[in-house]
């Protein structure tokens, strides 16, 4: 995400492709939770979902700027078709505004997922300098062919609520993961997500490099130690809900 001025409308458009795409695809479980329609049914018109946005990692700042306590807002609106609603989304870093869209569809899903992936698609293309259509179709082939869902709990308004963790490895046998780089091969998007929770996704997270394929708790608590920090930390987690 690189500015707020005219990228709103491509990021959306390649975002929904990406998608899109994947529907066409779709592999089971996974697939059926991550493009689901209907994630913000619950979500009340006026209503704002915040989630924490982060973006680290071992990669020089000269690169990409570092992001440890951005944010990211998607407020539900009446849409301009009666009985419609809109998902407007937009990236900040404290009064600093990273990106906006042009307004999604409130019915098709959680817009944010979309946001995420093509932040995951712009941030490894410009750490690796690699072809975004290229990452972009790799990850699209992942998300629509492979299918690992573990169950899970997540903390929710203080209680444990039942989710599922989906995993996936998009250039874990491309032929051409190594030309961008060994720690991309083993890069691992996982998404955290519960019926229970507005929205449906309680956490993002793309991770590459060493510690890639232990889940963040492992990693917090001391059960796995890498021997250097990810090249790539990106996510996005579910903070709060704000009233219209």
């Amino acid at each position: 995400m690189t500015g707020p001025t005219g990228r709103g409308a491509r990021l959306g458009v390649a975002a929904l492709a990406l998608a899109l795409l994947a529907r066409g695809a779709l592999a089971g479980e996974a697939q059926d939770r991550l493009f689901a329609l209907g994630a913000l049914d619950e979500v009340r018109t006026g209503e704002t979902l915040v989630y924490d946005f982060s973006r680290e990692g071992a990669y020089s700042g000269d690169k990409l700027d570092k992001i440890a306590h951005g944010e990211a807002r998607l407020t539900v609106e009446p849409g301009e078709e009666a009985g419609k609603r809109a998902a407007v989304a937009l990236v900040r870093d404290g009064d600093k505004l990273i990106a906006n869209f042009d307004p999604f569809p409130a019915d098709a899903g959680n817009p944010m997922f979309m946001v995420f992936m093509e932040e995951a698609v712009a941030t490894m293309s410009k750490l690796t300098g690699g072809s975004s259509f290229y990452i972009r179709n790799r990850m699209r082939e992942a998300l629509g062919a492979q299918d690992a869902v573990e169950e899970t709990t997540v903390a929710y308004e203080g209680r444990e609520v039942p989710a599922r963790v989906l995993t996936f490895q998009p250039f874990l046998s491309d032929r051409n993961a190594d030309k961008m780089g060994p720690a991309f091969v083993d890069l691992t998007i996982r998404f955290t997500m519960s019926d229970e929770i507005p929205g449906e996704f309680a956490r993002m997270e793309a991770v590459t490099g060493p510690d890639a394929a232990a889940p963040d708790a492992a990693r917090a608590g001391g059960a796995a130690k890498p021997e250097a920090p990810p090249l790539m930390d990106l996510s996005l987690t579910l903070s709060k809900i704000e009233e219209g």
